[in-house]
């Protein structure tokens, strides 16, 4: 918490600058959100046993989730490399379990951060050190989502 309150108290004067990008603020928030999905992919990964929150939501563990994109033929057998529904191994695998969730969305959030700050850019060339005091800024962003999942919410008990 410290280490933020460090950050932020150098970066008032910056933020407070007309250097910054115009769609930062969006870009940041699309960043935090990435950070959020990445921290609860992770938790899920190696905490799942040490939270119950994963088991109260009703999703099971990865070395079982896996086999949600197959189908389970009627004596329960796993039959991998037949799809349980179209594109369930490849472009909609996101949809069949947590952790090709989170990683989608933290996938997309970074491409909308991405696209924000483009589009914030406009023609202006500025100097060096005000794109990385934006890169900065996005950075914290991302940083604060992901420890507000993994550290937070999917803390170790």
């Amino acid at each position: 918490m410290r280490k933020i309150l460090i950050l932020l108290a150098v970066c008032i004067p910056i933020l407070c600058s007309a250097q910054l990008n115009k769609n930062l603020w969006k870009a940041s928030i699309g960043q935090g959100l990435a950070g959020f999905a990445d921290g609860t992919n992770q938790a899920y990964l190696f905490h799942y046993s040490d939270t119950d929150k994963f088991e109260k939501w009703g999703i099971s563990p990865n070395e079982e989730a896996w086999k949600n994109k197959w189908v389970v033929d009627p004596s329960g057998n796993v039959r991998v490399g037949t799809e349980r529904f179209w594109l369930s191994s490849r472009s909609l695998v996101f949809l069949t379990d947590f952790h090709h969730a989170t990683r989608f969305a933290k996938h997309r959030f970074t491409e909308a951060s991405m696209l924000y700050y483009a589009i914030g850019h406009g023609t202006k060339v500025k100097k060096w050190y005000w794109y990385l005091a934006d890169f900065s800024i996005m950075f914290a962003a991302r940083s604060v989502g992901f420890y507000g999942s993994y550290n937070i919410i999917f803390k170790k008990q």
